[in-house]
């Protein structure tokens, strides 16, 4: 049911799939607004309510304080360093961080979603100024259909900008070479001793058993990759952990650490949904 379902939602255009879900979500959104009286806030910021959000499921404020706590826990983030959030949505990770960076830390996050730049902007920005938040023109089939191929962008900041940058949910959806350019442009805008936490889905022999006949089976393969869809490219895309390892190499980190999730319902210990990958 889940498959169809997500196969039906793809069927829509990525400006009318954020319609559908406002829609569908409608009396959750309300039920929110009533059992919170108003929209609920974190640090002061309003939260997006459930129809709002366009990237990943799950609780919103949840996973951004998980994610908060793998940063300092596997990525080594301090509080007065200054990080890149590579997708920065609707603020998941920002928002938590708003308690816990300190000057001189700096916050810069991107994104290809317009209106998601302007509601951070409006909900973040004003009142943490150091919470800066930029659009960048990207086709992605899954969230937008207007503007450059990912695969030459160059991100918009100097060279060793950051301590500390992120990609969640984000290599997930993109393509392979899109991927290796952003691995190279992270290592480039990352200062000397400076670390990347990147979620993959991981395919491995023992991911695709498990996952097989399950909500996440990467049936479609192209070429050496893997897909959940056969036309919508950025819904959902799975790597060989071993060219994880190998782009890594090639776009001149020292170091690939792997967590393994529970996404494809594997046996032993996991540390999240998707694999993480702390790149050092």
């Amino acid at each position: 049911m889940k498959r169809f379902l997500r196969r039906f939602f793809y069927a829509f255009g990525p400006r009318s799939r954020r319609w559908v879900r406002r829609g569908v979500y409608a009396p959750v959104d309300l039920w929110t607004l009533l059992r919170h009286g108003g929209r609920p806030h974190y640090n002061g910021i309003p939260l997006p309510l459930p129809g709002e959000i366009f990237t990943g499921g799950g609780d919103f404020l949840a996973n951004g304080l998980l994610f908060k706590q793998f940063f300092q826990d596997l990525g080594g983030l301090q509080s007065h360093e200054s990080v890149l959030d590579i997708g920065s949505g609707l603020g998941r990770m920002a928002i938590p961080l708003t308690d816990y960076l300190v000057s001189p830390a700096q916050y810069r996050g991107f994104d290809v979603v317009d209106v998601a730049v302007q509601l951070c902007q409006k909900r973040i920005t004003r009142r943490y100024p150091h919470f800066q938040f930029a659009h960048v023109a990207l086709v992605n089939d899954l969230y937008t259909l207007e503007g450059s191929s990912a695969d030459h962008f160059i991100f918009p900041y100097a060279d060793h900008q950051f301590d500390f940058a992120w990609a969640t949910s984000v290599f997930t959806h993109m393509e392979r070479h899109e991927v290796i350019n952003y691995l190279r442009e992270a290592r480039r805008v990352i200062r000397p001793g400076g670390r990347f936490l990147a979620t993959f889905f991981l395919v491995d022999d023992i991911a695709r058993q498990a996952a097989q006949g399950g909500a996440y089976d990467f049936s479609v393969q192209r070429g050496e990759d893997w897909y959940m869809d056969a036309e919508v490219k950025g819904a959902n895309v799975g790597f060989a952990p071993g060219h994880v390892q190998l782009w890594a190499k090639e776009t001149g980190w020292s170091a690939a650490q792997v967590y393994l999730g529970r996404w494809s319902g594997r046996l032993g210990e996991t540390t999240d949904f998707q694999d993480i990958v702390i790149f050092s």
